[in-house]
């Protein structure tokens, strides 16, 4: 139950980092080069939020589950 919740956890919070990212790009509309939005958006503590979201949704998914005995 508990690898679910983070699964579920760390994929919203995947989503909605994501969706706030790319609002970063609307920087382009006013005037800003791609290069300097794309330094402001790996220096963001979105970017940071993602990269441990990416990497929590990776261990939950492909870290061995431990064993439990068959219930009767």
């Amino acid at each position: 139950m508990t690898r679910f919740l983070l699964f579920i956890l760390s994929y919203c919070t995947i989503v909605i980092t994501l969706a706030n990212l790319l609002l970063y790009l609307n920087y382009s509309a006013l005037g800003y080069d791609y290069r300097q939005i794309l330094f402001f958006i790996l220096q963001s503590a979105d970017f940071t939020l993602l990269v441990v979201a990416s990497v929590l949704i990776v261990i939950t998914v492909y870290a061995p589950s431990p064993s439990q005995p068959p219930s009767f």
